[in-house]
């Protein structure tokens, strides 16, 4: 088995506690070097890539140099979730490192309440296209369209995206597109709010497939490893890998029912039988 990429949530905390994030309730956790570097030895035969987050923000790391470092030294590709906040803070812990990836959530500046729209952007724009001009990939995303329409906040925002890099974005070629190139290694991608899956979640179907435990899988702070990322508070835990070699953990029963069901078309857990967001895949899924 081999995963495109595995989610490590190297924290569970955020400083930020925004509307379209499922809001933690689980006990706040930080992931030790130690902790972490026995996930990487584990994984490293099943993947290349690592996700630094499922909740919380990976930038308010204490330890995140380190953190990088050791992906660095096993040659795992990292790509990072952020709302962009601590982006100017951390800024040379990144530069001197190496990260495939950055996913900047600028849909995240409503919530911001202690810095103005406008030095926001101008700290994420800097650090951005310091890391892009490095190799590494950018994404701004706008993940809070409704019904395919960005709200006035978000169009003002967006406009300012367009003067910093010269384009004109339409609202057809947002639909159409969903991701626009801004510049060499930079993009900005367009997506629907979505709803996470929680067990409290209206009843989806027991039928279908996803891509959870095929090209992905989730490790919480605690060391619970999930099927995907969306599976916030461990409701489908599989194993602890702090307790069980992780290969154990993907050739046990349970695991192996979850791969077998999406490979016949049944979803067989509750919370997947309650997510919608599954429903994205499946113009992936063969």
């Amino acid at each position: 088995m081999r995963f495109k990429k595995i989610y490590i949530e190297i924290t569970n905390s955020c400083n930020l506690q925004c509307s379209f994030c499922i809001q933690n309730d689980r006990l706040a956790q930080i992931m030790s070097i130690e902790q972490f570097a026995h996930i990487i030895q584990e994984i490293k035969p099943y993947t290349s890539y690592v996700y630094l987050h499922i909740l919380g923000e990976p930038l308010s790391h204490p330890k995140l140099k380190e953190i990088l470092a050791i992906c660095e030294k096993e040659q795992i590709h990292v790509n990072m979730t952020t709302n962009g906040t601590l982006l100017y803070n951390k800024k040379e812990d990144l530069y001197f490192s190496k990260i495939r990836q950055m996913n900047i959530s600028l849909h995240s500046f409503k919530e911001h309440k202690h810095i103005s729209l406008e030095d926001y952007l101008h700290q994420v724009f800097e650090v951005s296209e310091h890391l892009a001009a490095q190799g590494t990939y950018i994404s701004y995303r706008l993940w809070n369209m409704k019904n395919k329409q960005l709200d006035e906040e978000t169009k003002g925002l967006l406009r300012k995206i367009q003067e910093r890099y010269k384009i004109k974005v339409t609202d057809d070629e947002i639909v159409a597109r969903g991701s626009i190139s801004l510049q060499e290694r930079m993009y900005i991608q367009f997506e629907e709010v979505f709803q996470w899956p929680s067990l409290s979640n209206p009843y989806v179907s027991s039928e279908g497939r996803c891509l959870g435990l095929k090209t992905m899988c989730g490790i919480l702070s605690d060391g619970r490893v999930v099927p995907c990322c969306l599976d916030s508070k461990g409701d489908v835990t599989l194993g602890n890998i702090f307790e069980t070699a992780f290969k154990e953990i993907l050739e046990s029963a349970k695991t192996r029912k979850i791969q077998e069901g999406f490979m016949q078309g049944q979803v067989v857990e509750e919370l997947c039988q309650h997510c919608s967001y599954r429903l994205r895949f499946l113009g992936e899924i063969k």
